[in-house]
């Protein structure tokens, strides 16, 4: 298995970077950091190390400015909005912190706003952690809803690093067995795909038509 991410890359392309840090305090950063997390391999530092954050743009501890083109949970706002800053602080000010156990009018006000901007009787939300927790919620509802406990996606999906989440998700990384056995039932199909279609064909509409039809055959086959 060859791993593009994280510290489990050994490409010549991330040795040809790691080569380019001179900086005697982005490489100091980076042992320390060695030291003292327990790495993974989807999530381990990149070669660089972050001193500010604004906009779209990141600063390393060397001066070097790069455009975020990954920005997890900054996608839409940017990093260090000023709107986002002030609403901290005022919460902070105010009520810096519920557990569910309780109720307050920000939670609320927010619930309610999800739930006038989804469509159908989708009214309802359940605050998690992350998006692997909701998943995990989500896999309980459904087995809870239907009386079932099969699920049906693709290959080389990512849903999240839980052990519900990584079962249905198919990153090969996950499903290498290094953990052992994931959890049973969970069914996959590979993606179609305009160009590179595990199927056999060249256009985006076949490939689909054809990836449906595995749908169909899978769920017939192996459904529940």
């Amino acid at each position: 298995m060859t791993h593009t991410e994280g510290d489990a890359n050994t490409s010549a392309a991330r040795a040809g970077w790691d080569g380019q840090t001179a900086d005697a305090a982005t490489r100091d950063l980076l042992d320390r950091d060695a030291r003292a997390f327990l790495h993974q391999s989807l999530s381990s530092p990149c070669l660089s190390t972050i001193a500010k954050a604004e906009g779209i743009w990141i600063e390393d501890t060397a001066g070097r400015r790069f455009m975020d083109f990954h920005g997890n949970s900054v996608h839409h706002i940017g990093y260090g909005h000023p709107r986002l800053i002030a609403a901290i602080k005022a919460q902070l000010d105010t009520l810096p912190f519920s557990p569910r156990r309780y109720t307050n009018d920000t939670a609320v006000a927010l619930a309610e706003k999800l739930g006038q901007q989804t469509p159908g009787r989708l009214d309802k939300v359940l605050f998690t952690t992350g998006g692997s927790d909701a998943n995990e919620v989500a896999l309980k509802i459904a087995r809870a809803a239907t009386g079932r406990f099969k699920t049906l996606s693709f290959w080389d999906s990512f849903h999240g690093a839980g052990f519900g989440a990584s079962s249905v998700g198919g990153e090969a990384t996950f499903r290498s067995h290094i953990a052992g056995p994931l959890l049973p039932g969970t069914e996959h199909v590979a993606p179609y795909h305009p160009t590179s279609c595990p199927y056999g064909h060249d256009d985006l509409q076949a490939s689909a038509v054809a990836c449906a039809k595995m749908i169909d055959y899978v769920l017939g086959r192996d459904g529940d």
